[in-house]
């Protein structure tokens, strides 16, 4: 009551100020009381949208005011004991009600459609009931029938519609209990050591309370290892740690989760993948040391102190043998150029020292292709591969100078003492005006300053140089552990404060993909255009050109393992691998009925007052708003109004 009252009083003003301004403060014209009335129609109507006033349902646009809402999840497929389903029982009271001029509604998702399909059967991924009531109260529904195995996702939103929505709710309830057990979680660890155990943290749920259910995991095709978990109460969780063997092999394994239960009726979250990367992390720092010293061992505890990120270091042995840099029992067994490769591809930093003319071929590719760099070249060949042309390596002893130059580490040296240093050797210099320098070094303390680091801002990724050698012996004393860590901590710091850097060479953006989520590639920020093949076993799925800087999809797959290969316009292969769309669902996890929303197979929603369509639904308001505004417009023009 209180709302109309209101609503009139404010409709009452806007009318009496639309009269006052044509016929007092306007000029007077012959039109004035039709353009007022114009224009107190057009704000009553704005005003009746603001209010979200209901038209009667079946009053104007004839909509229907009774709905069934028939669940199509996935769960509704599921056999029972009976081997009857409940998409059966639910299909065939929809075509019933539909007879009786019902109008049918499927919901599951977040996307609601209309009518009947027998032949389709339910494939959505979630129960969500709120949006569908919320659906039916917007389209000017009274009464609702909601067919369904009544596991519903958002029983809090629900509860939350019923009582706010006016609406009046039937539930009906379809399908017997279903045997089920399935994997809710299933995560595997990475892994730097190969030869070390592996660890899995994995969750199941379903089964008879306080029975066990078995769980056998697979290394690629491969079992090993299988455990028994005991079954979770209805609705719930129950999680384990596992310890799983040293994998066989090294670079992006793939596991495998997989429970058994006698007469399971719902196979789609039997099973469960994840993949784990072996003998190196995924955005991690990776230096690779191609002419050993003493700077990698202080360079790289600095790293991974300055920035966060876990690190690992290859330190170059023999031809194709690279062995780990850190403890003799932490190294493990030596690692060949194509572990070394994987581990540098999916760095966020890589690294690259004694960068030289007779550097591996696939360490300089690596170099010039997108992603972050920090390159200790030396040579003038290494530095070449970089893109930056110096002179040969001067021989002397080279001291920092106190003299900071403005650069974008300067704030990091900033109040550091840089004067009682050990020398550094070897110093390549370059023209100078080649780039601004970023800290001055001078041969046996005077002459004239060279830049110590070369700082360049690619647009695939900034890259820094550097152009002397022997900072390791900053950080073997006392005096220079600080001036060391602060220098490389202003270096990184600036290469990690550009934007985010796609990825070096197109690849999925994950290598699980949920099931019913679109397969998104990550794509290098050169833009050229590459041919994405993806396979299922031999047979092609996906083959298309995608181009541009970002990221692109190649749109839904049907769960499953997939292969993948990008070919350049030339037809070389630019990357290659694999991934998998994820068969396992939550559906069967929720709890199989809402007591306090279903009694005896039904219950009923409060439906509240103002039943009907709401006016902001139907197009003609607005249209109407529209017309009547621009009417009156060009009739004060022409009526000589401003």
């Amino acid at each position: 009551m209180i709302r109309w009252l209101l609503f009139f009083g404010l409709a009452g003003g806007l009318t009496a100020y639309s009269f006052w301004v044509y016929l007092r403060v306007d000029l007077p014209v012959p039109a004035a009381r039709a353009l007022a009335a114009v224009r107190a129609t057009a704000l009553v109507l704005l005003l009746l949208l603001l209010f979200d006033v209901r038209v009667p349902a079946g009053g104007v646009g004839g909509a229907p005011t009774r709905w069934v809402l028939l669940d199509v999840s996935l769960s509704m497929a599921a056999p029972g004991p009976d081997g009857v389903a409940a998409w059966t029982g639910a299909s065939t009271r929809a075509d019933e009600l539909r007879r009786e001029g019902w109008n049918v509604v499927r919901f599951g998702g977040t996307t609601l459609t209309a009518g009947l399909e027998f032949d389709a059967l339910p494939d959505a991924l979630t129960t969500r009931l709120a949006p569908a009531l919320a659906a039916a109260a917007e389209g000017g529904a009274r009464e609702v029938r909601v067919l369904s195995d009544l596991r519903f996702d958002d029983g809090v939103a629900i509860r939350a519609a019923l009582t706010a929505l006016p609406l009046d709710v039937a539930f009906e309830g379809f399908g017997s209990a279903v045997t089920n057990a399935g994997i809710a979680r299933f995560e595997v660890s990475d892994l730097l050591q190969p030869d070390r155990p592996m660890t899995a943290e994995l969750e199941v749920h379903g089964g008879a309370t306080g029975d066990s259910l078995l769980v056998e995991i697979f290394e690629e095709a491969e079992s090993v290892s299988r455990i028994w978990v005991r079954a979770p109460s209805s609705g719930l969780r129950s999680g384990v740690d596992l310890e799983l063997p040293p994998p066989s092999s090294t670079g992006r394994i793939r596991y495998t989760a997989r429970v058994s239960l006698g007469s399971d009726a719902f196979e789609s979250d039997d099973a469960s993948v994840a993949y784990a990367t072996v003998g190196y992390e995924e955005g991690a720092v990776v230096l690779v040391s191609l002419a050993p010293d003493w700077e990698p061992r202080h360079l790289l505890p600095v790293l991974e102190d300055v920035t966060g990120l876990p690190t690992v270091g290859y330190l170059r042995a023999g031809p194709d043998r690279y062995v780990r840099l850190g403890r003799a029992i932490d190294r493990g067994a030596p690692v060949d150029s194509a572990a070394v490769r994987r581990a540098a591809v999916d760095a966020t930093i890589f690294v690259v020292h004694g960068l030289g003319a007779d550097s591996d071929e696939w360490v300089s590719a690596l170099v010039a292709r997108p992603g972050r760099r920090l390159l200790l070249p030396i040579d003038p060949a290494g530095a070449a591969t970089a893109g930056i042309e110096v002179a040969p390596p001067r021989s002397g002893e080279w001291y920092a100078s106190p003299d900071i130059p403005t650069s974008p580490i300067a704030g990091a040296l900033s109040g550091v003492p840089l004067q009682g240093l050990p020398p550094l050797t070897a110093v390549m210099t370059m023209d100078q005006d080649a780039g601004a320098a970023t800290l001055h070094l001078q041969l046996r303390g005077a002459g004239a300053p060279e830049n110590g680091f070369r700082l360049v801002d690619r647009s695939t990724g900034r890259m820094a140089v550097s152009l002397a050698s022997g900072f390791w012996r900053w950080a073997m004393r006392d005096a220079g552990r600080e001036p060391y860590r602060r220098i490389w901590s202003g270096v990184v710091g600036w290469i990690l404060s550009d934007q985010e850097i796609l990825a070096s060479e197109p690849r999925p953006t994950r290598w699980v993909v949920d099931r019913g989520a679109p397969v998104d590639w990550s794509l290098p920020s050169d833009g050229a255009p590459a041919r994405i093949v993806v396979r299922s076993g031999e047979d092609v799925v996906v083959d298309t050109v995608i181009g541009g800087v970002g990221s692109a999809s190649t749109g839904t797959l049907p769960p499953g393992a997939y292969s993948y290969s990008v070919l350049d316009i030339a037809q070389d292969t630019l990357a290659a691998g694999r991934f998998d769309v994820a068969t396992a669902t939550t559906e069967m996890l929720p709890a199989s009925m809402l007591p306090d929303l279903v009694g005896a197979g039904s219950a009923r929603g409060r439906a509240g007052d103002g039943a009907g369509r709401p006016l902001r639904t139907f197009p003609w308001p607005f249209i109407l708003v529209i017309v009547l505004l621009c009417g009156e417009w060009i009739v004060r023009r022409r009526s000589g109004l401003r």
